[in-house]
């Protein structure tokens, strides 16, 4: 299979794509976490670092693979500072990362590929079974609603990369993009860091209280 896709990996890892656009690999790497500043974990899906995941990928590998997870912001919304995400890299021969883009929904609920809200790229560490979450800045007031991560590859055809399960959460889908083939998924690794957006008597008086502190 790795000679029909044109692939060169490791000798230590062991890694195919199933027809469903599932990563499932062997072998062990290390990996570092991040780290964030005050807040709280508005949404966190968990991860299952288990050596398999949901392929992101360009058009040489498999026919290339992107991944939607969507959550739901509660009222009054989310003031989110950054976006994580927990998975592998395979092989990223340019170098360019994986793509994740924050989406709206349609009026059909669906993502809005055409008005994306922000972006960041993401590096993952070659660890297939350890949980190595990466989180990038986005720094985006989010009003309630359902949202989208849309994780793709950043311009390289050969990239190939992919995410680990969540443990709770709504279910994602993924694209084959050659074919147009969706295919209906679980949950996935995605947390995002910030704080809830103040409500309006909370403002006020933060508000005052500035203007109090300005005046002395």
């Amino acid at each position: 299979m790795f000679a029909a896709l044109g692939l060169l990996l490791p000798a230590a890892l062991a890694t195919e794509i199933t027809p469903n656009g599932t990563t499932v690999a062997t072998g062990a790497r290390i990996g570092v976490q991040g780290q964030h500043s005050y807040g709280e974990w508005l949404l966190d899906n968990g991860s299952i670092p288990n050596g398999s995941g949901r392929t992101v990928s360009g058009d040489n590998v498999a026919g290339g693979w992107t991944v939607f997870q969507p959550f739901t912001v509660p009222e009054p919304g989310w003031i989110v500072e950054t976006i994580g995400v927990d998975g592998w890299n395979v092989q990223d021969p340019m170098g360019l990362g994986m793509l994740g883009s924050l989406l709206p929904s349609d009026v059909n609920g669906d993502p809005d590929e055409d008005s994306p809200i922000a972006s960041a790229v993401y590096y993952l560490s070659p660890d297939p079974f350890s949980s190595n979450w990466r989180d990038e800045p986005f720094n985006v007031v989010l009003e309630p609603g359902r949202y989208w991560m849309k994780w793709e590859d950043n311009g390289d055809p050969n990239h190939w990369s992919a995410i680990f399960a969540g443990i709770t959460g709504e279910n994602s889908h993924s694209r084959q993009e050659t074919t147009g083939r969706i295919v209906e998924d679980g949950i996935t690794a995605l947390r995002i860091w910030g704080t809830v957006v103040p409500e309006p008597s909370t403002l006020l008086l933060l508000l005052g209280a500035g203007a109090l502190l300005r005046r002395r």
